[in-house]
Parts: C-alpha cells; structure tokens; sequence
C-alpha cells in the first residue's frame, strides 16, 4: 500500500510540474513586457530558466518527478516556439 501512494504522489508531482511549467512558460511572457524583446525570446528565457530548475531539482534527489514534469513541459513548449518562430 505505500508503494501504490509514493506513485501515486509522483503522478500528481509530476503533472504539477509539467502544468506549472507550461503555463510559466506560453501566459508569463505575454503578462511582462521587457524593454523591447519580442515575446518569444522571453519565452526562450524562461524555458531555459525552467529547464535549469528542474535539473536542479531531479539532481538534487527532492521532488524528481516535479522536476522531470518542469523539464517536460519547459522543453516541448520551447520546442514549439521555436517551430513557429522558424515557421
């Protein structure tokens, strides 16, 4: 029974991370202007600012799946960004 809760605790852990990250990611850029940056490259920014939290958390050994859901969720959505930037 303490298996099942442990993953059942990383299940939730890591769809809060990729929610989190995702949402940090495609609604924290439109909110904040900085000096005249595009959008995107705000974006890019914070995806990689995600990215690097999340390794810190996975490496660190407290919440891994928190951090594997930040590093999901940073990495798909620079990902598509950048698809249609290049787009």
């Amino acid at each position: 029974m303490r298996y099942l809760v442990i993953q059942l605790e990383n299940l939730l852990l890591l769809a809060l991370g990729f929610v989190a990250g995702w949402l940090v990611v495609t609604v924290f850029p439109q909110q904040v202007t900085v000096a005249s940056f595009p959008s995107w490259l705000v974006s890019l920014a914070v995806a990689t600012a995600l990215l690097a939290l999340g390794g810190r958390l996975v490496f660190d050994g407290t919440f891994q799946a928190f951090g594997i859901g930040l590093m999901i969720a940073s990495f798909s959505s620079a990902a598509l960004l950048i698809y249609e930037v290049v787009r």
